[in-house]
């Protein structure tokens, strides 16, 4: 057993690697935007293709949009060719993934290129030459190439740098498993950097090859497993890990049966030892089995009745040959309740008094009629880009109840108790467009990422009055089996808003005629938060402009109702064991009350953002269903 426990603790090991982080795609795009409005137009084209081979795609419609602009609006060169000779540049430097640049060729009649470097493409188009890698650079080192440009009896060069790439190691396994007798193995070792062993086993043979690692293990002349690690490193210390192990010697040990089932009666069962091992001996079980040696390669095994504790018993018996150790394991099942005598009533006071407490698992039913099923917030879309997804968290309960014993097994239990609970729910959409007033003649417009988080409190009354029926086990012990209605009064809802707008590619418009004003780009970073009382009818908080220093901008919103209603109702059933007045249970409150208020949902909501947004979500219902597991306590004796 403590073997298997070894191994599997063994094999969970994980391998160690590194990964190293790539440029900023955020950075770059920055890169790219200060180059187009320095009027920098290649340099920048070439730095908005470097993002679009990025692996974040946050920024890919945004830089199509800029190279477009940017092949529009630039000035047109006239046809005529200019008296002097020269490259837009002379240098340029690729990233190890790769890359496009545009260098332009200004003057000469015709003109000519060529190409040292076997890792460099260059294709010609018109006045451009578009230079590219033909692969990733897949070396440490930095890799160079150069363009020689001929016109006539003049020429001029571009020297290219590939930037090297991160360095890498590992391996194409992590786990060696080699027999008893040992073996011979290799394992392909994937670096583009030198490596070397640093730690072996002494039972372990390595061998380094070009791209390979071979293996040599000795036979294992003990009779249990062994295990160890090989550690292979590079000159800059980064280090893979590769656990081997190998099983044991010679010497066997094992059961004709491993696991061993016994019912409520016990019984007898016996069980073949299969080893080499000529003294081998068994001891170590519990007081309720009873082992004997009845041959040379087999022992009896004998379980006495379980007692009427309605519990399963577990053991081992442990067979050892004095370098192994190996364990039957033993259970046996509970003697079910139906072996004991049921008493004719539960016992106890005709009216009792009790407290409980419990975690309360909630779940936010919603729906709509409408093209949208969202939130408290009006995120000013009005499309299922604002559908609300609610991820709940557990809570808590304290309830304080009078039971009542009505007719033989019946009882009427009554309570008051208060509930709490949270819940949240996270809007994020990007490629939204959106307006932002400037000033009374112009206002910005274009695309924005949007990320906001919803985090939702409530604690409410309750007042349970549900039928229990109840099933005697004992005299101080019984099952109950509980339903009735639950009517709810909620003290307090809170909805905590924060979140941000952001957009790099904002143009600026004439309020008058909608017409484009400035086709430069325009950013805009717009932070939102604020606290709304779910049962009242206004809201106040706070907008942040980072355009505008980050000054404070207090806002606030009268409503035509509340979100909420205090007031609801539900069903609830559960089951519950209760033995000397101590109770675990289970319940389940459906609610069957709409929370939702019309006015509100019909109507604007909570608008977060100065634009209007066609009121589309009719209908709306909302209910909040939770199951509920608890412990009590009632004075009944």
């Amino acid at each position: 057993m403590r073997r298997k426990v070894m191994l599997m603790a063994f094999l969970a090991l994980g391998m160690l690697c590194g990964q190293i982080s790539a440029q900023s795609c955020k950075e770059l795009f920055r890169k790219a935007e200060n180059l187009r409005k320095g009027e920098k137009y290649d340099a920048a084209i070439a730095t908005y293709r470097q993002v679009q081979n990025c692996s974040d795609k946050t920024y890919g419609k945004d830089c199509d949009y800029a190279i477009k602009w940017i092949n529009e609006n630039r000035p047109v060169r006239k046809a005529a060719q200019p008296t002097f000779f020269g490259l837009s540049t002379k240098a340029i430097t690729l990233p190890y993934q790769g890359g496009e640049w545009a260098v332009f060729v200004y003057g000469g009649s015709s003109w000519k290129y060529s190409v040292e470097g076997d890792w460099c493409k260059v294709r010609k188009n018109g006045n451009q030459l578009i230079v590219s890698s033909i692969a990733e650079n897949e070396s440490t080192q930095p890799r160079k190439a150069r363009i020689r440009v001929q016109s006539g009896n003049k020429s001029e060069v571009v020297d290219i740098v590939n930037e090297g790439a991160p360095e890498r190691l590992r391996s194409s396994v992590s786990n060696l498993t080699f027999p008893s007798k040992g073996e011979s193995t290799q394992v392909e070792i994937y670096a583009n950097t030198d490596w070397k062993v640093v730690e072996t086993p002494e039972w372990v043979k390595t061998e380094k090859e070009t791209t390979k690692l071979r293996f040599a293990c000795e036979a294992n002349p003990q009779s249990r497993e062994r295990m160890s690690v090989v550690k292979i490193e590079s000159p800059s210390n980064t280090t893979i890990v590769i656990q081997v192990l190998q099983g044991a010697g010679d010497e066997k040990l094992a059961f004709s049966k491993n696991e061993l089932l016994f019912g409520p009666n016990g019984g007898d069962e016996y069980v073949k030892v299969y080893t080499d091992a000529a003294g081998w001996k068994f001891g170590d079980f519990p007081h309720w089995i009873q082992v004997t040696r009845v041959a040379d390669d087999m022992v009896k095994i004998h379980c006495a009745p379980n007692d009427p504790i309605n519990e399963m018993r577990e053991g081992s018996v442990n067979v050892t040959t004095g370098l192994q150790t190996l364990g039957i394991n033993i259970s046996q099942e509970a003697k079910p309740v139906s072996y004991l005598i049921p008493m004719p009533n539960i016992g106890g006071r005709k009216l009792s008094f009790g407290l409980s407490a419990g975690v309360v698992m909630p779940s936010i039913s919603t729906a709509s009629d409408g093209t949208f099923n969202g939130s408290a917030v009006n995120y000013a879309l009005a499309n299922s880009q604002e559908n609300a997804s609610y991820r709940t968290n557990t809570g808590f309960s304290i309830n304080a109840f009078a039971d009542i014993h009505l007719w033989r097994n019946l009882y009427l239990q009554a309570g008051l108790g208060i509930s709490h609970y949270t819940y949240k729910n996270e809007f994020e959409a990007d490629g939204v467009e959106r307006s932002f007033p400037q000033t009374a003649y112009v206002y910005l417009k274009g695309r924005t990422q949007n990320h906001y988080n919803e985090d939702y409190s409530l604690t409410m009354f309750e007042v349970p009055v549900l039928a229990s029926y109840r099933f005697p086990i004992t005299k101080r012990s019984h099952v109950q089996l509980n339903l009735g209605p639950v009517v709810s009064y909620g003290m307090n809802a809170k909805l905590k808003l924060k979140g941000n707008t952001d957009s790099e590619t904002l143009k600026t418009y004439k309020v008058a005629t909608d017409e484009v004003f400035k086709n430069d780009y325009s950013s805009v970073h717009y932070e939102g938060s604020g606290e709304f009382d779910l049962f009242g009818k206004s809201v106040d908080y706070l907008e942040k402009h980072e355009e505008l220093g980050g000054i404070d901008v207090n806002r606030s919103q009268t409503l035509d109702d509340s979100p909420l209603s205090r007031l609801n109702a539900g069903l609830r059933a559960g089951a519950a064991f209760e033995i000397h007045g101590i109770g675990f249970g289970v319940e389940y409150t459906y609610m069957l009350t709409n929370m939702a208020n019309k006015k509100f949902w019909d109507g604007d909501r909570w608008k977060i953002f100065s634009q209007q947004a066609p009121a589309t979500m009719m209908g709306y219902k909302e209910r909040h269903h939770y199951l509920g597991v608890k412990v009590s306590y009632t004075f009944r004796y």
